[in-house]
């Protein structure tokens, strides 16, 4: 292990201590760090006192027009660490996946490390970016997914220059002064949207002596197709493999988090999303399962099974719905899965998203579970 991975999985062990906010005495827990096995120091429970408080935000949620932008951020900003948010994950951040004629992730850093937030610029590898799409669609159209089934254009992940392209658009991110880079559609799509394109299927070939076209039984119930599932998960591995690498050669202190499938298996198959391997191998710091629901028994089995999948390799936020298309969340509905996901030894956690992040929300969650928030001294 080099100096650097070192000392990144030491900072993550670490990282939640810096974080400002308190909660009422009936919600305190231990805290507490222990030397892993592999050398990595693994946070075992962090306390409310400690917690990573997250929401995912995007360049959208504001105007074009960078005077007007700035104060919307500003107040944006003021109301989320009014709750001891502290973390910021934010969508079409770089200057490529927008469209404003200004740097918008340089004016969202400035305003965070202002008010003591960190900002991961997020990265989508299978979308295409309205920037992106033009580069692609024009110089490389064999990168895009060909799909049996009729979907909208993405990028083939198992393609290594497509890899080589995201990793090097994440590398262009590593000119800015961010705390971590974020994954988020880092699968292939659902719906059998693995690609069938002529390279793809022939370098499948090469290795198992059949294309996936020329298996008779394209389901679970032939191992071949098992087999095709798996190998597909393996590329998008190779990506978050790749990523991890750039990120420890700039020698920063760059955390690199993940939003994921609720469960792991299903993931796996379905959409080559194998973040339990991510985890053991070590290639993510935070692992953000998004658990959109209002059932709080079914939140709370998913949040354990993933505390219990990451196995003290990584952080676990879970991704709390406010508003989604998955469910509509109440303010108490909230609290309540604040609370549980603090019970069952999650690190931290992730509202979705920033644009409903407000009101009777917010309200709600200074009243009951965030109930004392330390002034930050803007610097």
């Amino acid at each position: 292990m080099s100096a650097a991975r070192s000392m990144k999985r030491l900072f993550v062990g670490v990282f939640i201590s810096t974080f400002v906010g308190c909660a009422s005495v009936e919600h305190e827990v231990t805290y507490d760090l222990a030397p892993h096995e592999r050398g990595v120091r693994t946070l075992l429970q962090a306390s409310p006192e400690n917690e990573a408080r997250g929401v995912w935000i995007s360049s959208g949620y504001f105007d074009q027009q960078k005077n007007k932008a700035v104060a919307e951020i500003e107040e944006t900003l003021d109301r989320f660490a009014g709750i001891g948010i502290n973390n910021l994950f934010c969508f079409s951040a770089m200057p490529d996946q927008h469209r404003m004629d200004w740097d918008f992730l340089d004016v969202l850093l400035k305003q965070a490390h202002t008010r003591g937030m960190k900002v991961h610029p997020c990265f989508c590898p299978g979308h295409l970016y309205p920037k992106w799409r033009e580069q692609i669609i024009e110089q490389h159209p064999q990168w895009l997914v060909k799909n049996i089934k009729e979907k909208p254009p993405s990028l083939n992940l198992a393609l290594p220059d497509v890899r080589k392209f995201i990793v090097g658009k994440v590398r262009e991110a590593l000119r800015y002064d961010i705390d971590g880079i974020h994954l988020d559609a880092i699968r292939f799509q659902t719906g059998q949207g693995f690609s069938y394109d002529e390279a793809t299927c022939r370098a499948f070939k090469e290795r198992y002596g059949r294309g996936p076209l020329e298996l008779r039984w394209h389901n679970c119930g032939s191992v071949m197709w098992c087999e095709w599932m798996r190998w597909n998960a393996s590329h998008v591995t190779a990506l978050v493999r790749g990523i991890k690498d750039v990120i420890e050669k700039s020698g920063r202190d760059i955390l690199l988090s993940a939003a994921v499938f609720p469960d792991n298996e299903s993931a796996k198959l379905l959409v080559g999303q194998d973040w339990r391997k991510w985890a053991q191998e070590g290639l993510v710091d935070i692992l953000c399962p998004m658990l959109y629901t209002k059932n709080h028994e079914v939140f709370e089995t998913y949040t354990r099974r993933a505390v219990e999948t990451a196995g003290g390799q990584c952080l676990i936020y879970p991704g709390i719905a406010i508003v989604t298309s998955h469910a509509e969340n109440t303010p108490e509905g909230l609290v309540e899965q604040v609370r549980i996901s603090r019970r069952v030894g999650a690190h931290g956690l992730v509202f979705f998203g920033a644009g409903k992040l407000k009101g009777e929300f917010i309200d709600k969650l200074k009243a009951e579970v965030f109930t004392c928030v330390s002034e930050r001294k803007r610097t």
